[in-house]
């Protein structure tokens, strides 16, 4: 398998009002093609600081991100977005669904921003794989946390993306409800031959993980 996105020597520091604070040391991480990998550690670890740093959420303070030999810390703001917009999709705790728009323009809300007419055929395929038949004129605040984040899911395959990231996924959910929508985020990635990189607090979760990377005080251990 090749190489999806790498990260090279990634530091991060946030100023704060006793000084500078260290949240990445020096991680350097190869991430291939169609694989699962869980990102553990304690809280303050870094692992969420690295997730959103992968992603084009947040710029290191030095260091590469590599995508297809592409540095996208070299990027403008307006193109990291279009490129994390085509190239990655996003799965976060808080759902982070719009309440103004019922469920399936939320899912349709990267194809949208992008002018981009759905493929009707794989957006029928994408509902009736996460179970959101039924539920498409639904709203946010009509749905249970778990069938949310289902919506979530759907929202970051729609584009076809080759990278999902997911930051503690299953931190709002009860445990059936997380084991369940967990269980459909794996089964997405797979079907739709997507990397999956998800940060974690769950030790089960990351057991069945391709390759657990396991940070602890900014470093990779």
């Amino acid at each position: 398998m090749s190489t999806l996105i790498s990260a090279r020597n990634i530091y991060r520091e946030y100023k704060v009002s006793a000084g500078n604070v260290s949240a990445l040391n020096g991680i350097s991480l190869d991430f291939e093609e169609k694989r699962f990998y869980a990102i553990i550690g304690r809280s303050g670890s870094g692992k969420s600081t690295l997730l959103h740093i992968l992603g084009g959420l947040d710029k290191p303070t030095a260091g590469e991100i590599l995508i297809e030999g592409q540095d996208i810390c070299k990027l403008t703001d307006e193109k990291r977005s279009v490129f994390r917009r085509r190239y990655m999709g996003f799965v976060f705790q808080q759902y982070n669904l719009l309440d103004e728009h019922n469920v399936r323009d939320n899912i349709l809300m990267p194809l949208s921003l992008d002018h981009k007419k759905p493929d009707v055929i794989f957006y029928n395929e994408v509902i009736n794989t996460l179970g959101l038949e039924g539920k498409t004129k639904k709203y946010p605040c009509e749905l249970s946390g778990g069938e949310q984040q289902r919506v979530a899911i759907a929202r970051s395959v729609i584009a076809k993306p080759k990278l999902i990231i997911a930051d503690e996924p299953t931190g709002n959910l009860d445990k059936k409800t997380g084991e369940e929508t967990i269980a459909l985020l794996l089964e997405c990635a797979k079907k739709f031959g997507q990397t999956l990189i998800i940060a974690t607090h769950d030790q089960e979760l990351a057991k069945k993980a391709d390759e657990i990377v396991r940070i602890e005080d900014g470093r990779v251990v």
